[in-house]
């Protein structure tokens, strides 16, 4: 009977994006870690916090939000924002 070679393989490393359920993090220029996540078509109508602008429905844009907050993780969550990915990716440009 032939032994399976599996552990002598090479580990794969994790895909921690993937793990996540599609969030990754970033760290952002005031010092907070945010988790980012994409939104690849929207259910509805928001209004991106970077220009003020209207997100459509169908758009792809991206959902923010920090758990870094003095009143706890849970404020964080319901705090999250849905951005523009370009206005998410300059945020903080002049």
């Amino acid at each position: 009977m032939r032994r399976s070679k599996k552990y002598s393989r090479p580990v794969r490393p994790l895909n921690t994006e993937a793990a996540m359920g599609g969030v990754h993090t970033e760290q952002g220029r005031d010092g907070y870690t945010y988790k980012v996540h994409h939104i690849a078509k929207g259910s509805k109508q928001y209004v991106c916090p970077g220009c003020g602008g209207v997100i459509v429905v169908g758009e792809p844009h991206e959902v923010v939000w920090t758990e870094e907050s003095i009143l706890g993780s849970q404020f964080g969550q319901d705090a999250r924002r849905h951005w523009h990915t370009s206005c998410w990716v300059h945020r903080g440009r002049q």
